[in-house]
């Protein structure tokens, strides 16, 4: 692999992808310097309701959680505008300088527009509408009850996601090669999910990268590999980077990290409780309950994410470390291990040896040469 090649490109992926944080902050502190949305929103809108159903205790409720509904909208697009050069550089134009992709323009616009960036708003503007009911009959409790409502939903998520992915944003196809997937199907009977349905990805059309997953939790989880890793790829390789993806089935992952990126959320919400209460207050902001009051907690939120976000990539790095183990245990080919262990990094470009600093901050895996020296055999 060369080296320089792939550091170039990581960088130039950090310094994007940093560029893309720094865009959406600004929209934040654009919209708490302009005071939008504007005081009042909520009281405006609750006028536009008939006297009837404005005099009802929930009128007040109701409003203010449309009115921040309708503010995460604004701000959630303006977010999407502004970091959106910076995704086009990390996703398409440098994807294409580096040959890792033969996607057209139009169609990753599309897919980043209508999936990525519509899944984000959608989502956003959905939690924004729960915190603000929850604290509009739950004031001082909301932020422990956001946290445990995103518990649910991501294991909800995680549940559906199977089929909604299939439906919406790959084309997935039962896998044909017999012999192939009769050894795929020992091999996850043995790691504790047998009869798991194992299915061909296809990716081909739009990226030259192998790929392979276990997706979904309980009955809904299923063997994703990619149409190019089967073609490029032997089956001994095929079997172990499955087997590798099998280690996060049998020992949970998953839900572990679910488990604390809730604890995160909630300590996000905490934050932003604080906040409203203490520097929200002296610079005269409306309580929890105005909607004036949605940007100073968006960021608050985004400061305690990605002040986080070392402690979460690791506790994915051990589970990753912990996943190699495995696979080489069960599957019994170290060799098969390696050598397709580098024929992916060398496809994704992947650095080998970054930089103490960058892998605490950046990196969700652990770098290839960490990888490669720990499933190589001791020599003691």
């Amino acid at each position: 692999m060369n080296e320089n090649k792939a550091a170039r490109y990581q960088r130039q992926v950090r310094r994007a992808r940093a560029l893309a944080v720094a865009a959406r902050t600004g929209v934040l502190l654009g919209a708490i310097a302009l005071e939008f949305p504007p005081r009042g929103l909520a009281p405006a809108l609750r006028q536009l309701l008939p006297v009837s159903l404005a005099a009802e205790p929930a009128a007040e409720a109701l409003s203010t959680v449309v009115a921040a509904t309708l503010a995460a909208v604004l701000l959630c697009a303006a977010a999407e505008a502004a970091a959106l050069p910076f995704a086009w550089r990390v996703e398409f134009m440098l994807e294409h300088r580096y040959g890792l992709s033969r996607e057209r323009l139009r169609d990753w616009l599309r897919g980043h527009l209508l999936h990525a960036s519509a899944r984000r708003i959608v989502w956003w503007t959905v939690a924004t509408g729960a915190v603000f009911l929850l604290i509009a009959y739950r004031p001082d409790e909301w932020w422990w009850l956001a946290g445990a409502g995103f518990l649910l939903a991501a294991v909800g998520r995680a549940m559906l996601a199977p089929r909604l992915l299939a439906r919406w944003l790959f084309e997935t196809a039962p896998l044909q090669r017999v012999p192939l997937r009769e050894r795929l199907e020992l091999l996850a009977a043995r790691a504790g999910a047998p009869g798991i349905d194992i299915r061909e990805w296809r990716i081909g059309g739009r990226s030259d990268t192998a790929n392979a997953a276990v997706v979904g939790v309980g009955p809904s989880r299923r063997i994703l590999v990619s149409d190019t890793l089967l073609q490029d790829y032997s089956d001994a390789e095929i079997e172990v980077v499955v087997a590798h993806e099998l280690a996060h089935h049998a020992h949970r992952d998953l839900l572990q990290s679910i488990a604390l990126d809730a604890v995160v959320v909630t300590a996000a919400c905490l934050a932003a409780h604080l906040a409203l209460a203490g520097p929200g207050a002296a610079v005269g902001l409306p309580g929890l309950g105005d909607p004036a009051g949605l940007p100073l907690m968006a960021l608050m939120v985004g400061v305690v994410l990605v002040g986080a976000s070392p402690l979460t990539r690791g506790l994915s790095r051990w589970h990753e470390r912990r996943a190699d183990r495995y696979a080489i245990r069960m599957t019994g080919n170290r060799d098969a291990f390696l050598s397709g262990l580098r024929r992916l990094a060398a496809q994704h470009l992947a650095e080998e040896r970054p930089s103490r600093l960058v892998e605490w901050l950046f990196y969700s895996h652990p770098p290839l040469g960490a990888r490669m020296a720990a499933a190589r055999p001791s020599e003691d």
